[in-house]
């Protein structure tokens, strides 16, 4: 017994080869760890490489609108021979704003997409990690959302008026401050003439001597008229370039901000024109909105006796309301909450009609409100036959047969109310007539342009319903006729019919003087002119 303790204590005490047998404990821990460092470094280097080409594969798929698998499938096939797989390719529409939560900006379909949200997977081989997990590999994936800007120009009011008489021109001096004379031929070269927005902010640049500003701060600055009608002729075309600066030598000094009127959205931090981007707009179009913004005196009377056939005499006196404010004639932008409108008008226009038995007079008043148009979707599918979507509202417009005071008239802050009007009267005899057409289609309608449709410049009218004929002759079939007789012989129901045949055949003829002075404005009785001037499908980005 004493021998076996003995033996036991000497035993206890005995080191020997106790270093041999840690060695082998902590080699068994330091494989562990190297097969555990080895695993998830390659594990992370797999999963940084399949990111890279996921985000690369989402922004070539949002680059190729309708052709996103093909283009996601390409840049897999350029980058990896290694069993990617792509598990989800998801257009939908991504929205740029910093109010909404990261996460919550990308929303899965939609009418027309502008990004594409990718996930890749690929089998990932396992070294020393399948002796743990008990297998050779395991998933591993990737996701990235691609997005791109596009954006659209657009505007309203870009129909210009068929020259009859000296209608525009007239308009046109007087807005101008000046007497311009501009002959048929001036006047349809400029009507059918476009201009680079981009680069008449170039033009207007050098006029001012501001070279270090951008387009957008150029524009937001305070120019005078004959500066912006001398940038516009050096923008312009060298066949129409003479008579634009014909028109700067004769406008008046009065300042403007072009920017009230142009929006150039994206393009606002440009310094340089882009030849192969241009944003095109009718020439005919800017002007007059630049002399609209620039008019010291927004009210215009005209004599349009010389426009006029027969013994038909006619004032028409105009006046151009304020236009909304923050609310350009032109803009550009992929945002479809930013709209345009047209400026408020209102006129008056006393008729004077000889008939052999007496002098008619007829006097119509109207009053155009703004007609809108916003984005409300761009499609940048390569085949896509409604590449711009336009929401157009066209203008209420109210339109009487009455008569105002100068003073109600004037003031643009209240509607018309026009009370009766006497078209005849004789010394014994007298003839009233008043008449009302309302038209209020404040519905968005949808304008849809192609490709070609914005290549071409093409104007897309939209009408509001109510509308059959012409505003005049709306009018005259509506008027209500009263009156009185004091002598004998007169006989009222044979000068009713004789006011009411008169006004009937003067009708078609104001129609004309109507749309020609709606016309030189941009703003149509019961329509809305839009066009869009340029679409550009922006190179794609990682957003997310």
């Amino acid at each position: 017994m004493m021998r076996a303790r003995a033996l036991l204590v000497r035993l206890s005490r005995d080191v020997r080869g106790s270093i041999s047998v840690a060695a082998a404990f902590g080699m068994i821990m330091l494989i562990g760890a190297a097969a555990l460092a080895v695993d998830v470094g390659s594990l992370h280097l797999d999963r940084r490489k399949l990111q890279g080409i996921a985000d690369a594969a989402a922004m070539a798929a949002a680059a190729k609108p309708g052709e996103e698998r093909a283009a996601a499938e390409r840049i897999v096939a350029a980058n990896c021979n290694c069993g990617i797989t792509i598990a989800a390719l998801t257009p939908g529409r991504y929205v740029a704003d910093v109010g909404i939560a990261a996460e919550r900006r990308f929303t899965p379909g939609g009418a027309s997409p502008n990004a594409v949200r990718v996930v890749l997977t690929r089998e990932h081989r396992l070294f020393f990690g399948r002796v743990i997990t008990g297998r050779d590999s395991n998933i591993i994936s990737a996701s990235a959302t691609g997005a791109r800007r596009g954006y659209a120009a657009f505007s309203l009011g870009s129909r210009v008026a068929a020259v009859s008489g000296g209608v525009p021109n007239a308009i046109l001096s007087a807005l101008t401050g000046s007497e311009l004379n501009l002959s048929l031929m001036d006047y349809n070269a400029l009507a059918s003439a476009d201009v680079d927005l981009l680069k008449f902010s170039d033009a207007l640049r050098s006029e001012i001597g501001v070279e270090a500003l951008t387009f957008g701060q150029t524009l937001d600055s305070r120019v005078t008229m004959p500066q912006v009608l001398s940038a516009l002729a050096a923008a312009s075309d060298s066949h129409v370039a003479p008579l634009v600066d014909h028109m700067a030598a004769r406008a008046s000094a009065t300042q403007l901000v072009p920017a009230s009127a142009i929006d150039l959205g994206p393009r606002s931090s440009s310094v340089r024109v882009d030849a192969a981007n241009p944003v095109r707009v009718n020439l005919l179009s800017l002007l007059r909105t630049m002399l609209i913004l620039g008019s010291a005196d927004r009210q215009v009377d005209l004599d349009l006796v010389g426009a006029l056939p027969g013994g038909t005499q006619a004032k028409l006196a105009l006046i151009i309301g304020e236009p909304p404010a923050n609310s350009p004639l032109i803009a550009v932008t992929d945002d479809n909450q930013v709209v345009v409108r047209t400026a408020q008008v209102r006129l008056r226009i006393d008729t004077r009609i000889a008939t052999p038995v007496a002098t008619i007079e007829l006097p119509i008043l109207a009053e155009l409100g703004s007609a809108s148009a916003r984005i409300s979707a761009i499609d940048c599918s390569k085949n896509a036959s409604k590449a711009v979507t336009l929401a157009v509202t066209t203008s209420p417009a109210s339109l009487a047969i009455g008569t105002v005071t100068d003073s109600a008239f004037r003031d643009m802050n209240r509607p018309l109310d026009p009370q009766k009007a006497r078209l005849l009267k004789l010394p014994l005899a007298s003839v009233d007539a008043e008449a009302e057409l309302v038209l209020s289609d404040l519905a968005e309608k949808p304008v849809a342009f192609s490709r070609t449709n914005i290549t071409d410049g093409t104007v897309k009218t939209v009408s509001s319903t109510g509308l059959v004929a012409g505003a005049a002759k709306s009018l005259a079939d509506r008027m209500d006729l009263s009156g009185s007789v004091l002598g004998i012989g007169l006989n009222l129901g044979a000068l009713k019919s004789l006011v009411a045949t008169t006004v009937g055949a003067t009708a078609p003829l104001l129609d004309g003087v109507l749309q020609q002075v709606t016309g030189v404005l941009g703003v149509h009785v019961g329509q809305a002119d839009a066009r869009v001037n340029a679409l550009r499908c922006g190179q794609a980005k990682l957003v997310g």
